[in-house]
């Protein structure tokens, strides 16, 4: 990895699990020698992007509009040719397009990290879809994923690599959460008196991401 550049592609730095994987992905391109760029939007996770030695490319990666895919093709292949990209790295659908066109252009290997399963009722959205697969390799985030990968777009299964997702032990040990802390967040839930065990489900409502399995259990 020592002095190889590696260009990652997302929508935005906010909050999720592509933006974590970004920063995890980083820290080891940058500890392994490397030089870490980034193409998106940011958000407010730059900070801690840039602090650990990424490099960020102001981009418009969240739109779907098909101009300004073509548009950001453009600026990937510059970037690509004047910092000298050895790989490109897409986490997302709308960027990926850009990215697969401007690496082939480029010549230069395209991997995808495929983060979740797609919706793709329609011809429209399979073909929308399909770019995640179309990686020199595919990471899958789950075994479940890896799967999908194979059976939903026909990818060789030489060309999927699992990569399960982690836990910092250490960012999550409950000895290291000061007592203070705990308290002031259990009194701002109302939750002071309450003896019950207290479980939280951190992500967006909507029904795939398991809050109502989770209450039923």
């Amino acid at each position: 990895m020592t002095g190889k550049t590696i260009l990652q592609v997302a929508p935005e730095l906010s909050a999720g699990g592509v933006e974590r994987t970004v920063l995890e992905v980083t820290e080891a391109i940058i500890q392994a020698g490397g030089r870490a760029l980034l193409a998106s939007r940011g958000g407010r996770q730059e900070a801690a992007f840039e602090a650990l030695g990424g490099e960020l490319i102001r981009m418009d990666a969240k739109s779907k509009n098909p101009i300004t895919l073509k548009l950001n093709e453009g600026k990937l292949k510059r970037l690509i040719a004047q910092e000298h990209v050895d790989l490109v790295h897409a986490r997302s659908r709308a960027p990926a397009w850009s990215a697969y066109w401007a690496a082939q252009a480029m010549g230069v290997p395209f991997v995808t990290t495929y983060h979740g399963a797609y919706s793709g009722k329609t011809k429209l959205k399979k073909r929308y879809n399909s770019v995640m697969a179309k990686g020199d390799l595919v990471i899958a985030n789950s075994q479940w994923i890896a799967e999908h990968v194979k059976t939903e777009h026909g990818v060789p299964f030489e060309k999927v690599v699992t990569i399960p997702r982690g836990v910092d032990l250490e960012a999550f040990d409950p000895t290291a959460v000061p007592v203070a802390r705990v308290k002031a967040i259990r009194e701002g839930l109302g939750l002071v008196d309450d003896p019950r065990m207290i479980l939280l489900l951190p992500g967006r409502l909507t029904e795939w991401k398991g809050q109502l399995v989770a209450i039923e259990a």
